[in-house]
């Protein structure tokens, strides 16, 4: 029995929030460091079994140096697809690095 009726919705998220780790060429144990936590805890996430709230998630993506909001753009311009490409997502993915970059200048100090 799955735990949620959104469970694809959430796995695609999961599966994002991976991809976007690796794309800023961040390890598991690297990314464990700057949330202060366990290399397992962040595993535990990814797979989802342990499910994460929006706070976590908040973090996650603070400890990524993401917008939060670009990656829930990203996730929300993809979820009507069940099925999405690998090189669909790695567009999107490589977008929405472009767009935190651009997000991240006009919201820079100075």
């Amino acid at each position: 029995m799955t735990r949620t009726i959104h469970k694809d919705d959430y796995q695609l998220l999961l599966s994002l929030m991976q991809q976007v780790r690796e794309a800023v060429a961040i390890t598991q144990v690297e990314l464990a460091q700057r949330l202060r936590t366990t290399q397992s805890y962040v595993s535990k996430c990814e797979r989802g079994e342990r499910r994460i709230d929006i706070i976590e998630y908040i973090s996650y993506c603070e400890a990524l140096g993401v917008d939060a909001g670009v990656l829930m753009d990203l996730f929300l311009d993809h979820r009507d697809y069940r099925r999405v490409s690998d090189e669909s997502m790695a567009t999107s993915i490589e977008a929405l690095m472009r767009r935190n970059k651009r997000r991240q200048r006009l919201h820079a100090p100075g």
